[in-house]
């Protein structure tokens, strides 16, 4: 172990290292040992003892050393794909923005990348402050998967960034100035995408006015454990026809209140229905729905078994405080 070159031993109880076996050991006589290496690292020693035919040849030495590299090898993949699977998820998540500290709301946002390679995608939340103190609150997903599908995000999301302040209002507007810039500089990337302003209300609650491309509907939680989808009209993706004209809704958001903007990666499951996994998500939702912000988000992605997702998850969430 101190010196990693591959060692014969015929007689172990006859070298002058041997210290006897523990007691309960099997009697060993022969022993073939190499160590388990990539270039300078080594990882481990594979040893073989008690040859049934005699003691070990350079044969036997040869065979075992290549059976060694090629577990070397094996450990170095495995350790190299873990450390990419780390740096692709720390990637996707800097492409996310931290939650501004807004008037009257109190927001929280979750990533959740895919369990299954690669740990990463077209799945994002992002929120901006427009004039007059209107927050604007938007998500999406890129159609896809791993790495192409998160660079087209990074591209949509800066982009409607940069839409959503010039345009302001409708949404709907928002997301037709989008969809026709994507077709001319991208050729019209398929993703869904919503966009919600949150509004000052009279009572003290927040107008919400927001327009979908093809996304699922916003979640509304109330303080008396109430919880639904604002199922609503609902326009086409983005990169289907930019021509098409995209609809506008709205509902009040009472104090207290919280509704939360998610993509598909967090109700979809192989072993039920996309309204099955709505519905469950919404009971959670009403089952927390006066827990401090984080608990509700958490209860939320902890909901599955194992936390194991068949595609990323991107949560808004934004709680109407007064």
């Amino acid at each position: 172990m101190r010196d990693p070159r591959p060692l014969r031993v015929d007689n172990m109880a006859s070298h002058p290292h041997a210290v006897g076996f523990p007691a309960g050991h099997p009697v060993m006589t022969t022993l073939l040992g190499v160590p388990i290496r990539v270039r300078e690292t080594v990882y481990g020693n594979l040893y073989l003892a008690d040859k049934a035919d005699g003691p070990f040849t350079d044969e036997d030495q040869d065979v075992v050393t290549a059976l060694a590299g090629a577990a070397g090898v094996a450990i170095e993949n495995a350790r190299l794909y873990e450390r990419l699977r780390l740096a692709t998820e720390e990637f996707q998540r800097r492409l996310l923005p931290r939650m501004p500290h807004l008037e009257g709301l109190e927001l929280e946002a979750r990533y959740e990348p895919s369990t299954e390679a690669p740990r990463i995608g077209g799945d994002w939340y992002d929120v901006i402050h427009l004039s007059g103190k209107v927050p604007c609150l938007m998500g999406g997903d890129v159609m896809g998967h791993g790495l192409e599908s998160a660079t087209v995000m990074s591209q949509i999301s800066n982009m409607l960034r940069v839409i959503a302040f010039d345009q302001r209002e409708p949404p709907s507007r928002i997301l037709s100035r989008l969809d026709e810039v994507l077709h001319e500089l991208h050729g019209g990337p398929l993703a869904t995408v919503q966009v919600a302003r949150l509004e000052p209300a009279t009572d003290g609650g927040r107008l919400m006015r927001w327009s979908c491309a093809g996304h699922l509907p916003p979640l509304l939680v109330t303080a008396d454990h109430q919880a639904r989808y604002l199922h609503s009209e609902v326009g086409l993706p983005l990169g289907v026809d930019p021509g098409l004209p995209r609809p506008d809704n709205e509902h009040v958001l009472p104090a207290d209140s919280t509704v939360l903007l998610h993509t598909d990666g967090l109700v979809e499951h192989p072993a039920g229905t996309l309204e099955d996994g709505m519905r469950h998500v919404a009971q959670i939702a009403a089952a927390h729905a006066t827990e401090p912000l984080p608990h509700l988000c958490d209860a939320l992605l902890t909901h599955r078994r194992r936390r194991t997702f068949h595609d990323d998850v991107a949560l808004l969430a934004a709680r109407v405080t007064h």
